[in-house]
């Protein structure tokens, strides 16, 4: 299954639609993108809440949990050797390898390919390209995917959602 996510500056929203293979959108990445340690929430398009991806500030290396729906919480971890560019994603057990950086990168579970990820540039962007194996996979796929690009691209400029009311505010007077 092809999923597609542009990720531009056209339009502000505080959220990314993610294309599915039927041509539609069919899920929404919400949350700010110009910092790591914000949350960004995945949901579908009825804001049905699938997961999450947070920073886990627990320990000295700092790792990543994605948090899906009716599943474990899963870990990014990289592995800090000279030699190799390695991430490690707990209890699904996958291996991602490729150039992160460059933007093409696979997701293995042993010597079997679970996803593959290429960033290529579209007419109005960067365009991550997920080609995801198994449908319980997309939820943690996506949500890294976002993750792995945000190091490496130039921060998207995002409101923060929801959007504050200018209603409430913290001058007493």
């Amino acid at each position: 299954m092809r999923f597609l996510l542009e990720l531009n500056q056209n339009k502000a929203y505080g959220q990314i639609p993610i294309i599915g293979p039927s041509g539609k959108i069919e899920y929404i990445i919400k949350g700010n993108l110009d910092n790591p340690n914000h949350t960004l929430y995945l949901s579908r398009t009825d804001h049905t809440e699938i997961g999450r991806l947070f920073a886990d500030s627990s320990g000295i290396i700092s790792s990543f949990i994605v948090d899906v729906v009716n599943h474990s919480l899963v870990r990014v971890k990289k592995f800090n050797t000279p030699m190799t560019n390695l991430f490690y994603v707990t209890r699904l057990n996958y291996l991602v390898t490729g150039s992160i950086k460059k933007g093409t990168y696979t997701f293995r579970a042993g010597v079997k390919n679970v996803a593959n990820v290429k960033t290529i540039m579209g007419n109005s962007g960067v365009v991550l390209v997920c080609d995801i194996q198994r449908p319980e996979d997309i939820p943690f796929i996506l949500l890294i995917s976002i993750l792995f690009t945000q190091w490496h691209v130039t921060p998207l400029k995002l409101p923060t959602f929801p959007p504050i009311s200018r209603k409430t505010s913290p001058d007493i007077n």
